[in-house]
This record gives C-alpha cells, sequence and structure tokens, in this order.
C-alpha cells in the first residue's frame, strides 16, 4: 500500500519498511555463511538469493507508486539509488560465495575422480601413464625452445636490418653534405664570373672611348687636310684679335 502523497513525501512506504526489514535479514543470513558448509550453505543461500529477489520487486514497486504520488524527481532518484546499492553489494557477496563454493566442489570431484582412477590402475599401467606424461613434458620443453630459439633468430635479423638501415642513413647524410658543399662551391664560382663579366664590360666600355676618340681626332686632321673648315674655326676667323669686326 502506499504511503503519504506529495505533501508528506519523506515519510517511508510500506515497500521501504519492508526492504528495511529484507537488508537486515540478508545481513544476518550472510554472516551465518562462514559459520556453514555443504548443504546447509548451499539452503541458506537459496533462500538468501530468494530474499533479494523479493527486495528487487519491492524497489520497483516503491518506484512505481511514489512516482503516481508526485514524489519529486530528485528525493525519488536519491532514495531509490540507496536502496539498489544495497542490494547490490548482497548481490555481489552471493556471487563471491557461489563461486567459491563451486570452485570447491570442483576441485574435490576433480581429486576424486582423479584418485579413483589412479587406485584402479595396476602397476604397468601406472608407468605407461607416467612415461606418457614425461614424453608430454620433453615435447613442451622441446617446443619452448623452439620458441625462444626463434625469437632470439628474429631479433639478430631485426637487429641486422636495423644495422644496414643505419649504415643507409649515414650514406644518404654524406650524399646531402656533398650536394651542399657542391653547390656552395657552384655559387662561388657564379659569383666570380659575374664579377668578371661586369669588368669586361668596363674594359671594352674604355677601349670603346678611346677608340671613338681617335676616330675622332682622325677625322679632324682629314677634314683640316681636306681645307673643310669647321663650325668652329669659321667663328674663330670672324673674330678681330684687336677688337674690331669684319
Amino acid at each position: 500500500m502506499a504511503g503519504p502523497s506529495t505533501s508528506t513525501s519523506a515519510a517511508a512506504y510500506e515497500q521501504e519498511l519492508q526492504l528495511e526489514k529484507l537488508f537486515h535479514g540478508l545481513s544476518a543470513g550472510f554472516q551465518k555463511l562462514d559459520k556453514l558448509a555443504g548443504a546447509k550453505q548451499a539452503a541458506l543461500l537459496k533462500d538468501l538469493t530468494a530474499d533479494m529477489q523479493e527486495a528487487k520487486t519491492l524497489i520497483r514497486e516503491f518506484e512505481r507508486e511514489a512516482r503516481t504520488d508526485g514524489m519529486p524527481a530528485n528525493e525519488l532518484n536519491f532514495r531509490k539509488k540507496q536502496y539498489v546499492q544495497e542490494l547490490n553489494g548482497f548481490i555481489g557477496l552471493k556471487k563471491a560465495y557461489s563461486g567459491a563454493s563451486g570452485q570447491r566442489s570442483e576441485l574435490m570431484d576433480g581429486s576424486k575422480s582423479e584418485t579413483e582412477k589412479l587406485s584402479s590402475m595396476n602397476t604397468t599401467e601406472l608407468m605407461q601413464m607416467g612415461r606418457q606424461q614425461i614424453k608430454e613434458t620433453d615435447t613442451s620443453l622441446l617446443r619452448s625452445e623452439k620458441i625462444v630459439n626463434d625469437t632470439m633468430a628474429i631479433g639478430i635479423q631485426t637487429a641486422e636490418t636495423l644495422q644496414g638501415q643505419t649504415r643507409q642513413l649515414e650514406k644518404v647524410i654524406d650524399d646531402l653534405d656533398e650536394i651542399h658543399f657542391t653547390m656552395k662551391k657552384a655559387r662561388q664560382v657564379i659569383r666570380d664570373m659575374t664579377r668578371s663579366l661586369m669588368t669586361d664590360k668596363l674594359i671594352m666600355g674604355l677601349i670603346l672611348l678611346v677608340v671613338l676618340g681617335i676616330v675622332a681626332i682622325i677625322v679632324l686632321n682629314v677634314l683640316k687636310a681636306q681645307g673643310v673648315s669647321l663650325p668652329g674655326s669659321r667663328r674663330r676667323l670672324l673674330w678681330d684679335p684687336e677688337g674690331g669686326d669684319w
């Protein structure tokens, strides 16, 4: 039956009261498990599992009724989370006890069957089984030795590969250094050639000026020899050294 409505939502629901009783019983039951063994422990564990299933059902009913009554979502989630966490703790204990019980049972059954098998064998069969086990052990050791040898061979091959790659890298670096040196020399030669060409151009310009001057002198002399008066010389004839004009 549902508890109080939204105005008194802080009060406990009937499902919450039942959950508190179940959790108390589960705690006491798990404390008793360590003191029991065999069939009694298995029976108690079965009862505890049923109680945990009932607690799970009660949590769902509480959530449904609280939501119907309009309980605030944050309060509902908080209260539900507390119950779920406590139930999960008991579920973890149940799994731990179940696993430990199963392992003990399996070990006891295996040991029992192995003992019965050995007791039913005669001396010859026991010796044959011993030889077979020794043979299997030797085979396993040989297989392990082969794996170790293969691993060492792979390691040696890897080291050789890395060494070869290192030598290749060193050669590449040397080639790059040689290319850099060659390019540096080429730039220097180009600069020298450029300077030489500029010097040659200056010399050619000077030579050209000298040749033009010589040609001009020759032309003037030829003109004078032919009696050709130059515009400059005619102006000098028209000038009177004593200050008179013609």
